[in-house]
């Protein structure tokens, strides 16, 4: 096993600091860092989205700083999770919680997909809890009712039934074509064609790793992904429990129909 080397970059949210660091198991150092899908501001955007305070540290005011040194295989499994920081075990259990929510991409050396360890820093504040919760509207997750959940973690890509937008599927291109607006920037270079997005709906119907299957620039693979956080769905279903469901979808940029200008706009 070779010298590991590190490097590290921190960004500084509402309640979290999340820090990278790069190392190689052969020594050498890699072309393509590896990654959760999304990148940074998907990390961001899914701790603030996810994040349960824990009820006795909030109480406290406790929080603190929690990493996580673990190993991004190549085939993006994730391995060998350790942290040794002191934190009271109801914070590093939920960090635990979240820390298992991310999906990874490995880093890529001599255009293959190769094993890394990496790190990930989470920083727990209650006093920007209550500002979180506010922005994104809600304290707790709230289920559908009677229905029982899958806690296994699992991410199921043919589960037996898939989420569906609250309206009804027939109701979603409506929704998109209503509030995608078609990007400045790809109007004057005249780019059109097909963005796909992979995502997953989580048991609670809220959106998380998303990332771009297929991308076609000019702004149309912001357009879309800004779309897709407006759409509300009704989770998906394995062995008749809410589960996490993988899912890709496509949004259609076609220069010759209208888009309407709704910069703020709202699933109505």
């Amino acid at each position: 096993m070779g010298k590991v080397i590190f490097f590290s970059v921190i960004i500084f949210g509402l309640a979290t600091t999340i820090s990278f660091s790069q190392a190689n198991f052969e020594g050498f150092t890699v072309d393509v860092l590896p990654t959760n899908i999304g990148g940074k501001a998907e990390f961001k955007r899914i701790f603030e989205q996810e994040l349960v305070y824990p009820v006795n540290s909030l109480k406290k005011r406790i929080g603190g700083k929690i990493t996580f040194n673990f190993n991004v295989m190549k085939d993006s499994s994730v391995t060998d999770i350790i942290s040794v920081d002191s934190i009271p075990p109801d914070i590093k259990a939920e960090a635990m919680r979240l820390f298992k929510l991310y999906q990874w991409v490995p880093a890529v050396k001599g255009g293959q997909y190769i094993s890394t360890k990496w790190s990930a820093t989470f920083d727990f504040n209650p006093d920007k809890y209550g500002k979180i919760c506010n922005q994104r509207g809600f304290n707790s997750f709230k289920y559908i009712q009677d229905t029982k959940l899958d806690s296994s973690g699992t991410i199921y890509k043919n589960p037996e039934q898939f989420p569906m937008y609250q309206k009804g599927n027939y109701a979603l291109l409506d929704f998109i074509k209503e509030n995608l607006e078609y990007p400045r920037q790809a109007q004057l270079s005249n780019i059109q064609g097909t963005v796909i997005l992979r995502f997953v709906v989580e048991p609670s119907g809220l959106v998380t790793n998303i990332g771009i299957e297929k991308s076609i620039g000019g702004g149309c693979d912001q357009e879309a992904i800004r779309v897709l956080k407006l759409i509300k769905w009704y989770p998906g279903k394995n062995t008749n429990k809410l589960a996490r469901i993988q899912m890709a979808f496509p949004f259609y940029f076609i220069l010759n129909e209208e888009f309407k200008d709704n910069s703020n706009g709202e699933q109505k």
